[in-house]
């Protein structure tokens, strides 16, 4: 599975397969001829010049190597870069030790031209970052940085887990970033293992070409895909960057909490599996306003029914929505089923 979330991580950007520290240097003066080319300012290409020798001294330490790929982005009239580091390494176990500096990854000397501080480092260097962690799988992480104040974009953490004694896991998940969009989406296989990944993932490969089609329609396009599998349970958000409204669209039971200062929302679908043979499904296409500071946590019923956490201001206010994933996973996570969580702040 590895491979393939690579593939669709990165798509077909070119990418420098981090090897050693030879190709760490590729990385990095891949990031130095990008900024001279927007004309960045050098304490801004030199920012995210350290986050890619981070990136790819992580690749080498915990997932014996990855790919890096450097791209040009824009917010508005402000140029910027984004750094795609990916892996199919065994995933960060404890990304909110990683992120507050402890533990693999989190920080420590290491030899070579790194700085030595990690991937708490990369989230502080940084003016944006995004997290997808497979446990046995891989992980990505999208770092952006702006040559001045950009218009806020909301940060996208995603962590999930099979279940024990299982080697895959079947729920599957995505974020995709349009000009002004962010859509969002978990798929549950019914059942384990890899038949209900494959149907996890084939619900996912619809929504990643849904564009921006309504979310009602584009289930029902999974639906119609997902004929001949087990099937699986979806909920999507496509998130109004700018204006801070949403849409969501569910069907089964995977969940959609939001969480605001002193109130919280949830959202589910009516109890069907897409795929089903000789039945086509009744879904709903709902608005839900979003405040600037709310948190949209998505996540498959791997997690208890007593999912909650309203008014833990400490939680949903200061750690990366990769951290609040994670914890999601250890406070409420059941072992006997797979676990998918992707939170969005």
């Amino acid at each position: 599975m590895g491979s393939i979330l690579i593939d669709r991580w990165l798509g077909e950007q070119e990418r420098v397969h981090i090897l050693d520290e030879a190709s760490i240097a590729i990385a990095r003066e891949w990031v130095r001829r990008e900024g001279r080319a927007l004309g960045l300012p050098e304490v801004v290409t030199g920012a995210v010049v350290n986050v890619a020798s981070e990136l790819g001294y992580n690749q080498l330490a915990h997932a014996r190597g990855g790919h890096i790929c450097v791209r040009a982005v824009r917010r508005g009239d402000v140029p910027g870069l984004e750094v795609v580091a990916a892996d199919d390494g065994p995933g960060i176990a404890r990304p909110t030790e990683v992120l507050r500096g402890h533990g693999p990854g989190g920080g420590g000397r290491r030899p070579g031209a790194s700085l030595g501080i990690g991937l708490a480092a990369v989230v502080e260097l940084s003016d944006e970052t995004d997290f997808d962690v497979r446990l046995g799988e891989g992980t990505c992480v999208w770092a952006r940085k702006f040559a001045a104040p950009a218009p806020r974009r909301r940060q996208v953490g995603a962590y999930g887990r099979a279940c024990v004694n299982e080697a895959t896991t079947g729920d599957d998940g995505l974020f995709a970033r349009g000009d002004e969009t962010l859509l969002v989406a978990v798929a549950d296989g019914l059942g384990h293992g890899a038949p209900a990944r494959q149907a996890s993932t084939r619900a996912i490969d619809v929504l990643a070409q849904a564009g921006g089609a309504p979310l009602d329609r584009a289930l029902l396009q999974c639906h119609a895909a997902l004929a001949g599998t087990r099937g699986a349970v979806v909920s999507a958000v496509r998130i109004d960057e700018p204006g801070g409204g949403a849409e969501v669209a569910c069907v089964g039971n995977v969940s959609v909490h939001v969480y605001g200062i002193g109130a919280s929302r949830r959202f589910s679908g009516p109890s069907f599996v897409l795929g089903a043979a000789g039945r086509t499904p009744r879904v709903t296409l709902e608005p839900m306003p979003l405040g600037a500071r709310d948190v949209v946590a998505v996540f498959s019923d791997g997690l208890s029914t007593r999912t909650d956490i309203e008014g833990e201001l400490d939680l949903l206010l200061r750690e990366h929505p990769v951290a609040i994933a994670h914890q999601l996973v250890e406070r409420f996570g059941r072992a006997n089923d797979d676990a998918l969580v992707l939170v969005v702040r």
